[in-house]
């Protein structure tokens, strides 16, 4: 049996268990008389002994943050959703299941979740990361954003991973002070961050999610330097017709609908140049962070 799925308890650090597959990754939101929920139900699931006697030993319920992992072939968490289960089950009175099941959790997804094009491209990076540029290109607006989605996501993880290690972590710097992006498929706003992160750190890699985590990177530890190095812009022409303000206004609406599927309201800023076209609101930032622009 594929253990594709492991659940890490955040107070403890420990693996719960592992499954197969998990349903109801994609958020979708129940609602009863007592309110709205998230509801995941893990496939084969089995709990881990060391878990089973913490819970015991601590008396405590199921009711508590975790991650729901995904796991590659060594089991080792390469994503994770941060999800908190509500219920209070006690197993320590009613019994841990012996052997693999079937079992359900409700809750609540903190900030993110999984749609299946997410999925699909786990699957893919479960075997192996990206090991060329470019290997998003082929993929449409929506699984552009997929893509985009693991890519942070895969960058949290690691670096929450070797944090917790005390190894060298994704977000210290090279000495390279003169960095390649490949426009060439630079046509709306998630494919900017995606070539983006690879001309920093190289396939699949990560340099930001948005115009704010940008700036962020742009203070340095990012992979980069420092804000003050130069980029050349390969093929600038294809991000200057395609990022315009209408660009901008289908990730406004994005956003806004992504929200919508959270059971609260989380902060939503829009950004200062949300008026101007997309194309020119990133030169800017850049420009006037210190990077110098080579527009090839």
């Amino acid at each position: 049996m594929n253990l594709n799925y492991s659940i890490l308890d955040d107070q403890s650090d420990l693996t719960i268990g592992y499954c197969s597959e998990i349903a109801g990754l994609n958020g979708r939101i129940y609602e009863e008389e007592e309110g709205w929920y998230h509801k995941i139900e893990c496939k084969q699931f089995v709990f881990c002994n060391e878990f089973k006697e913490y819970v015991v030993k601590k008396k405590e319920s199921m009711n508590r943050l975790v991650y729901i992992c995904i796991v590659d072939k060594d089991k080792t968490p390469i994503g994770r959703y941060p999800f908190f289960i509500s219920e209070k089950i006690y197993y320590r009175k009613i019994g841990f299941p012996e052997d693999f099941t079937d079992i359900q959790f409700r809750g609540s997804f903190d900030y993110y979740f999984a749609n299946d094009k997410e999925i699909a491209i786990w699957n893919k990076w479960r075997i192996s990361p990206p090991v060329q540029i470019n290997e998003w290109a082929s993929l449409d607006l929506p699984e552009r954003r997929a893509w985009l989605h693991v890519v942070k996501n895969y960058y949290e993880t690691k670096l929450a991973t070797n944090y917790k290690l005390n190894k060298q972590n994704s977000s210290e710097t090279n000495d390279k002070d003169h960095f390649v992006l490949d426009g060439t498929y630079v046509t709306d706003y998630p494919s900017f961050f995606c070539a983006m992160g690879e001309a920093i750190n190289g396939p699949g890699g990560y340099y930001g999610f948005s115009i704010n985590s940008l700036d962020d990177c742009l203070f340095g530890g990012f992979g980069s330097p420092g804000p003050y190095f130069t980029l050349t812009w390969k093929n600038y022409d294809v991000a200057k017709k395609h990022l315009d303000k209408h660009a901008w206004r289908k990730q406004v609406n994005y956003r806004r609908r992504l929200r919508n599927k959270l059971l609260y309201e989380p902060e939503f800023a829009y950004d200062e140049w949300v008026d101007m076209p997309l194309i020119e609101a990133l030169v800017e930032l850049l420009e006037e962070k210190g990077v110098t622009i080579i527009f090839d």
